[in-house]
């Protein structure tokens, strides 16, 4: 599949960044099966493995509210059928976590059910003025999916996670920031351009040093302070090698900006 196949999503690649949108907007961007499908092509697709950032947003007012309830509702097997959106879903996630490159997001109006998943998988999740994130599974009579259960206690805690998943409270943009699930708050109509900026300096970075860091940060949380000190003293090492790791200690000696390549 190529990036003018796709009809659930816009996939554009510029300067290094792999721009992904979300395009239902008829449907406030919500995830069928064939959405999840091309949302793991695009992640596979080797332009996007050799992108130096990622951003992630959804065309018109919202970013997602979570799986499409509507094709939902006349499935014969739900329970089979979650199971194959899920399946493409979570790949996708896993790809997109797993690339060297930051993953951005631009959310917008309503995050909910695996809308809020993808946004939790940011890097750097830029929230604008008025919108607002829900788990909404208990509503429906369902267990979270795209990692939301496991992402939001290790943003917000556990007692803020069960306040969403259990009672269902409606976290606004200001307090998604206080409560550490958002990364900065973006006046009304300002989500695109700051997003781009965000971009534009990622992109600019050492890449291979943001995935190894971001590999570090998410294991620090399945193992000892001793298993952790040796694995950062052997990334250490290995980003050492790199051509990013001699520019950035050549421009700091010679007082300088440094120009990264994204290079190994």
């Amino acid at each position: 599949m190529t990036a003018g196949e796709f009809t659930r999503i816009r996939v554009d690649w510029h300067d290094g960044v792999t721009s992904v949108v979300l395009d239902r907007p008829h449907r406030r961007n919500a995830i069928d099966l064939e959405l999840a499908r091309e949302l793991l092509e695009a992640a596979l697709m080797e332009r996007t493995a050799a992108s130096r950032c990622v951003v992630l947003s959804g065309e018109g007012g919202h970013f997602c509210v979570g799986g499409d309830l509507k094709s939902f509702r006349d499935e014969p097997d739900l329970p089979g059928h979650l199971l194959a959106v899920t399946t493409y879903l979570h790949a996708a996630m896993t790809r997109l976590a797993t690339l060297p490159a930051p993953l951005v997001v631009a959310a917008r109006g309503h995050v909910a059910g695996a809308g809020l998943g993808l946004a939790c998988l940011a890097d750097v999740l830029l929230v604008e003025e008025g919108s607002t994130f829900r788990s909404a599974y208990a509503a429906l009579g369902l267990s979270p999916d795209a990692a939301t259960s496991y992402l939001l206690p290790r943003l917000v805690g556990l007692r803020r996670a069960r306040r969403m998943t259990h009672l269902g409270y409606v976290l606004e943009a200001k307090e998604a920031v206080e409560w550490g699930l958002c990364t900065e708050w973006v006046p009304a109509g300002g989500l695109a351009e700051r997003a781009r900026a965000v971009a534009a300096q990622l992109a600019a970075g050492p890449t291979r040093a943001f995935g190894q860091t971001a590999r570090l940060l998410d294991a620090a949380w399945r193992r000892t302070l001793v298993e952790h000190l040796d694995d950062e003293a052997t990334t250490l090492s290995t980003t050492a090698a790199t051509a990013d790791a001699r520019e950035g200690i050549a421009a700091f000696v010679e007082r300088r900006a440094a120009e990264f390549g994204g290079r190994e």
